[in-house]
């Protein structure tokens, strides 16, 4: 995305480094390869969290894409982005210029919305597209009814006036294609003449030279420099890593390992947040919900030339349709738990995927007060940074999302979908008790994918970069992505993260005329 605001000034050169291949595969443009995405070998990176304690000692599983266009190549394409007070925060907590007001035409500015067109709360023109997608299935409307039945009131629109309610997610979606930052922002651009693009090129460090950035090293001791800025936008992992791997970081840190330091930013790596969730699944003896089974496996033939002639079927579909928001005590300013439908069959962990039809359905955690850390594990730029989540050791997060899911366990076994004859298979209903339900959490819980946090915003004596995303204390450097966010936005990060990326690259522009 910045590579392409940022050539738009053709008298400055601009290199984009990809630490992964290009963004070829069918599975990245067929919305349905969703199912392969979260763990592909080669376009996802599939990061592992160290043993968590407070998670009965399991890892936990962190994907984040490995390929041109980055986790918005392997996401589940919903466009949601966040409540309006998160924003509000951000300014009150020392970021002045980041409140909604600040932020909103950066959303609308990068939005075309098939459906809203422009207006208040949406754009039309931007580079990406955002639309309801062309098909979805009938549990769709079953989930708005169920959860409107428990007093959940439908929401058409989670960008607009208000977050409350249910209904289907809009998806950043084109004709029945993944529309990633990579087909949004970088296609279009490709062809200029002051753009390179280098895929496989993983970058191991910053290089420092008094005081400012003057380059980055890949593998193999090559050295690529810079003349003007170096952007760091590797995420809420590799972009605090490699900061540590160049010298800025935690003194203690970096002396552990032998790394030189270059500059003092005890906050780099600090403050890791994601939201935590846990889920509901049922499989029904109806074929109606979503899953595989050789009775169906006609109609999803049809669907595959379907897909292929008209964009529509199964294919096009990102399995996450609907959802919403509400709040678990009624005093609360904004939502503290996301809910997630998924109309089509997931087999309990370990696996995901298994013969038979479902529904399932998550309770996601917005507001988490637990804090966590990315470290180094070695000097090495080739091994994987040491990822502590610390899910649910503030007491107060497992309170709020049993209530979620207590929630989401009415909602599915709601009247409107006893026609499909459902039977719960996880967590079962032998688990009833808080203290069972509790454990469950901690037995089954994960995430849905949305670390951010790690170089934080701000002007406290943890914040990493400032409020124009420059690095503190080093000239010449900036991060830019979910990792600058001082706290975690309640919804899905990507559009979030495009909206980072917008507002950076006109900051970019400003600072350098």
């Amino acid at each position: 995305m910045l590579a392409n605001r940022l050539s738009e000034d053709t008298s400055k050169s601009i290199c984009l480094l990809e630490a992964g291949p290009p963004d070829r595969s069918l599975f990245v443009h067929v919305p349905l390869g969703v199912i392969r995405m979260p763990y592909h070998k080669t376009l996802n990176w599939r990061f592992l969290s160290k043993p968590q304690e407070t998670m009965n000692g399991r890892p936990i599983y962190i994907p984040r894409g490995k390929t041109l266009g980055g986790t918005s190549s392997v996401n589940a394409m919903v466009y949601m982005r966040g409540n309006t007070l998160d924003y509000d925060d951000w300014a009150a907590g020392g970021n002045k210029g980041w409140s909604w007001n600040d932020v909103k035409p950066y959303f609308i500015k990068a939005e075309h919305n098939e459906q809203f067109g422009e207006g208040e709360h949406h754009g039309a023109g931007g580079p990406l597209n955002v639309t309801f997608p062309n098909e979805t299935s009938p549990l769709e409307r079953d989930f708005v009814e169920a959860a409107g039945s428990l007093q959940h009131p439908h929401n058409p629109d989670f960008n607009g006036n208000s977050q409350d309610g249910v209904g289907q997610h809009q998806v950043t979606q084109k004709n029945g294609r993944r529309w990633s930052t990579a087909m949004a922002y970088l296609k279009p651009a490709k062809n200029r003449h002051n753009l390179t693009v280098m895929t496989n090129s993983p970058v191991s460090k910053v290089i420092v030279k008094n005081g400012r950035a003057i380059g980055v090293e890949l593998p193999g001791n090559n050295i690529l420099t810079a003349n003007t800025e170096i952007v760091l936008s590797a995420g809420s992992i590799l972009s605090p890593k490699i900061l540590m791997l160049s010298g800025i970081g935690d003194i203690e840190e970096l002396k552990t390992h032998g790394i030189e330091v270059i500059h003092s930013l005890p906050g780099v790596g600090k403050n890791l947040q994601d939201h935590a969730a846990t889920s509901i699944m049922l499989k029904t003896k109806s074929r109606t919900p979503w899953g595989f089974s050789w009775p169906k496996f006609p109609k999803y033939s049809l669907d595959l030339f379907r897909y292929i002639l008209f964009r529509k079927g199964v294919f096009a579909s990102h399995l996450v349709e609907s959802g919403g928001f509400m709040r678990t005590e009624a005093d609360l300013d904004r939502p503290d738990i996301q809910l997630v439908f998924i109309p089509g069959h997931r087999a309990p962990p370990p696996k995901q995927l298994e013969v038979g039809h479902g529904y399932s359905m998550v309770a996601v955690l917005l507001r988490p007060k637990s804090r966590g850390s990315v470290t180094l594990a070695s000097a090495n730029p080739e091994d994987t940074p040491v990822i502590d989540h610390r899910f649910y050791e503030a007491e107060e997060d497992l309170e709020v999302i049993l209530k979620g899911l207590k929630e989401i366990r009415r909602i599915v076994h709601a009247d409107t979908f006893l026609k499909y004859q459902p039977t719960e298979t996880i967590p079962g209903k032998d688990v009833q008790t808080d203290a069972e339900l509790k454990n469950y959490i901690r037995q089954y819980g994960a995430t849905i994918f949305h670390p951010v946090g790690t170089c934080k915003m701000g002007d406290d004596s943890q914040a990493v970069v400032d409020k124009r995303l420059r690095v503190r204390g080093i000239n010449g450097l900036r991060v830019v992505d979910a990792s600058i966010m001082p706290t975690i936005v309640g919804g899905n990060t990507n559009a979030p993260s495009i909206m980072i990326g917008e507002k950076a690259s006109d900051m970019i522009k400003e600072d350098n005329r």
